[in-house]
């Protein structure tokens, strides 16, 4: 079996989301066991799930806050001014236990406050992620029902072995289109590119602006022909977009 199919084939995705049966559960495990690179491919998509749900993660309304820290400072206030005018062999201790009640009860809330808030949001953003990746999913799936479309499983080279990503080539309509499984976000002052080569001479297909999204799918530049496709990482605001001049991070053929 090519560990490299099979991990670019959507069962990293199935197994994560609980979208896979159980025979591709259970065989899916055994890989993970078997081949540290199908278990790279399912911790780096967990965690790109992770982090896109709590990237925009929103903290509770700041009056709520004020509120609650105003309702302490009052009864601690209250409870000082009792206990400073008292006797100190009359102090009432179950008033003062009362206030530091009131004082942990309302920290208390807020912090289950600022948690719900929290889950609340996370569970918004995960619902978005999902929405979106079945949208992908669909739009994959429609590829590679077409007959008309060729698939290039292009696979990390030595500067990036973890790397891989997927082109389809509908050799009819000539539309390219790029699934990004697993490629590191590039520094700021770079950007990745998408080479179509055809007898060894490359053709640009586009820059591509990724972001920590997990199946990102772009629709780049038509190829009127293509032996395989590669990916490098340029420098951003370069002149000659017509050669490729970077490290070479991922390659297939057709």
């Amino acid at each position: 079996m090519n560990v490299q199919d099979y991990i670019s084939s959507g069962i990293v995705e199935s197994y994560v989301l609980g979208l896979a049966s159980d025979e591709e559960r259970i065989e899916f495990e055994q890989m993970c066991i078997q081949y540290p690179e199908v278990l790279s491919a399912r911790n780096a998509f967990e965690l790109a799930l992770e982090k896109q749900a709590i990237e925009n993660v929103i903290t509770p309304s700041a009056s709520i806050k004020n509120k609650i820290f105003e309702e302490i400072k009052v009864t601690v206030k209250e409870e000082s001014q009792t206990l400073a005018l008292a006797p100190v062999k009359k102090l009432n201790w179950a008033k003062y236990a009362a206030a530091a009640s009131v004082v942990l009860l309302a920290g208390s809330l807020y912090f289950n406050l600022n948690l719900y808030n929290k889950n609340k949001t996370l569970q918004n953003n995960y619902d978005n992620t999902i929405a979106k990746l079945n949208d992908v999913e669909k739009d994959i799936q429609i590829l590679q029902q077409n007959p008309n479309v060729k698939m290039a499983s292009l696979k990390g080279m030595d500067v990036s072995p973890a790397s891989y990503t997927t082109v389809y080539w509908d050799t009819t309509s000539q539309d390219v289109y790029l699934m990004i499984n697993n490629l590191p976000k590039p520094a700021s002052d770079k950007q990745y590119q998408l080479w179509a080569f055809l007898d060894g001479k490359p053709s640009d297909m586009g820059l591509i602006e990724i972001t920590e999204k997990p199946l990102q799918l772009y629709r780049l530049k038509k190829a009127q022909a293509a032996q395989a496709f590669a990916i490098t990482l340029e420098k951003k605001g370069r002149s000659d977009l017509s050669t490729p001049a970077g490290d070479v991070y991922v390659m297939g053929k057709l």
